[in-house]
This record gives C-alpha cells, structure tokens and sequence, in this order.
C-alpha cells in the first residue's frame, strides 16, 4: 500500500463515511452458481453519496505487467492525503469470451471487489462461488470443506509499472 506522509483528515472522514456506508443491493445473480450479489454498479451507487458527503473520492485505473492484469484503487480525501492499492492477477481465458473479453470481466471484478475493500464495505454474500460451512460443523471438517485459499501475490514497486 502507498499513502500520502499523514492520513490524519482521510482516517477522519473514512470513520464518518463506514458509520453511514449502506449495505450495497443485491442486484444480479451469477448465472454459474446462482447465488446474488452487488454489481460494481450497485457498490458505486451505494458509496458515492456518502464519500462526497465526507469530501473522499475513490478512483480506480486498469494496471498490467507481463505477469497479469489488475486493478489501482486510491482514495483520497480533499485535504490531498491518499492511500492507494494495487492488486494484479494473472489472466486466464475464459470459454466462449475472446482475451479482451475475460480481461474486461476480470477487471470488473477486481473493481468491485477492490471499491467494496477499501471503504470497507459488506457487498455479497459468497466471494468465491462456495458457501460457508455450517457454523456446528467440526473445524477439522471445515476446513476440508473450504477451498484452498489464493496465494497472495508480492506487491509489484510503482516505478516497475511506470511506463
């Protein structure tokens, strides 16, 4: 993460915005898995009032490097204190979608997810497609039950993505 020398103001109004931050609605299905969840549209529209309320913006810009596609988000606050975060993925074709295609989907999906992150807010009910085990379940079985999680990628140094 990058951030401006104090985020004393942006930490402010941040804490503001979270306490009034609706939850965003559910307004599409995955087709695949059947199950709702918040479109990047429906996580914008939920967010933006509030994040000019307290004077914060948030912009997001498609970022790639031979390793993969991703997504830079930076909220600011209108002081001019900022955080910003990067996250990149490698980028995998997807059946019946050109490579164009499956990159589009898989920036959409790191906007929204990255948008929702960075406010903090709640937007869906199932991140990966799996649903949670029961809450009686043993933890043994729990975590049998649960997919492996991903392997966290090594931040990539802002002057190696400067063009």
């Amino acid at each position: 993460m990058t951030r401006s020398e104090t985020i004393t103001h942006l930490a402010t109004a941040l804490a503001k915005a979270q306490a009034e931050m609706p939850v965003a609605v559910f307004d599409a299905t995955n087709p695949f898995l059947k199950s709702k969840y918040a479109s990047l549209g429906a996580v914008i529209q939920a967010s933006r009032p509030i994040l000019a309320k307290h004077k914060l913006s948030l912009v997001q810009f498609p970022i790639s490097d031979a390793a993969g596609i991703g997504v830079e988000s930076i909220l600011a606050h209108e002081s001019g204190e900022f955080v910003a975060e990067r996250i990149l993925i490698p980028l995998t074709e997807e059946k019946g979608k050109s490579k164009v295609q499956s990159a589009g989907s898989t920036l959409t999906y790191l906007r929204r997810y990255s948008w929702a992150s960075i406010l903090g807010m709640y937007s869906d009910e199932d991140s990966d497609g799996v649903a949670a085990p029961p809450a009686n379940m043993p933890a043994a079985s729990a975590k049998t039950a649960s997919p492996k999680p991903a392997t966290a990628l090594p931040p990539v140094p802002m002057e190696k993505l400067k063009r």
